[in-house]
């Protein structure tokens, strides 16, 4: 904000505009999210009388704000990030052999809780991948795969080398963070109820997420390795798929906004879980379809 934004709100509220604006910008709302007053004062130790106004001031002078009903949303500065965020993902699982050519993709109730993605936004990524000739969009049901375009890069079979898998990991950090199914859908379901809150975590906190889930991918992608080398991927569906997601996953930017942090921390511990899953229970086997769990409200340290 301006310093002539800024000299437009009463003196009293001046550090309040400037502690919620700064908090705005760092990143630390998932857009779209709601705000609360409850959150803003216990985050910035402002009364939530002072932040009411505060909020109303943000919602006309910066666009940062939106104005909905008797309550404040934060604006999406990039409306059509998600949707392409989503086609990035979708391609790169595509191109590490998640599903070879004329595979059936999961339906899009599947997809898109993977991706923490709206139907709006997965229609959008789908279309976008059959126009570059990735998909064939059938009249009913999910679409298929095709085979690499003319001229394209050559997908990665898998299992893939041991040392392409090793390149696409990130180093081994903290010793012990779990790995059994059940802590990683603890994990899993922790992560996405905040997400789904819009708040972010500290950045401290993010680094030590990030850091334990970097042991855990390491840990399970080389047991898929393990698991799927030599053997008919075709029985593997579920190992193959989640960990190709986990590898294209771990390619979006680590930096950027706290809430583009979550959002990977959050795909990435759902898609950990699920990971275990197949581990644990071989065979040809669907995808799962994150059905929801009765799950504690506090769930462990890690991944």
């Amino acid at each position: 904000m301006t310093d002539h934004d800024n000299s437009r709100a009463p003196f009293a509220e001046q550090a309040a505009v400037r502690d919620v604006h700064d908090r705005i910008t760092s990143g630390y709302y998932v857009p779209g999210s709601k705000l609360t007053l409850r959150e803003l004062s216990a985050s910035t130790g402002h009364d939530s009388s002072v932040l009411r106004e505060v909020l109303d001031h943000l919602t006309t002078t910066t666009g940062l704000v939106t104005r909905v009903n008797k309550g404040w949303r934060i604006a999406d500065p990039r409306p059509g990030y998600r949707a392409e965020r989503a086609r990035g993902v979708l391609s790169g699982m595509i191109a590490r052999g998640a599903w070879p050519a004329g595979t059936v993709l999961p339906a899009r109730l599947v997809l898109g809780r993977l991706l923490l993605t709206e139907p709006a936004h997965l229609t959008q990524a789908l279309g976008a991948l059959a126009d570059e000739g990735v998909l064939r969009m059938e009249p009913k049901g999910p679409p298929t795969v095709l085979p690499a375009p003319a001229g394209s890069p050559a997908r990665d079979p898998w299992p893939p080398g041991e040392k392409e898998v090793l390149d696409a990991l990130p180093s081994k950090t903290l010793p012990g963070a779990a790995h059994d199914a059940d802590s990683l859908h603890l994990v899993a379901h922790a992560v996405r109820e905040r997400y789904k809150d819009g708040v972010c975590l500290p950045s401290e906190a993010m680094t030590m997420q990030e850091s334990r889930q970097a042991e855990t991918v390491h840990r399970l992608v080389i047991r898929a390795f393990t698991h799927t080398s030599g053997h008919a991927t075709t029985h593997f569906l579920a190992v193959r798929s989640t960990a190709a997601q986990v590898m294209a996953c771990h390619a979006l930017p680590s930096n950027g906004p706290l809430y583009e942090r979550l959002y990977r921390i959050t795909v990435l511990a759902t898609t950990l879980a699920h990971l275990a899953d197949a581990l644990a229970k071989p065979g040809p086997r669907h995808v799962p379809t994150c059905a929801p769990r009765a799950w504690p409200i506090h769930a462990p340290e890690g991944p």
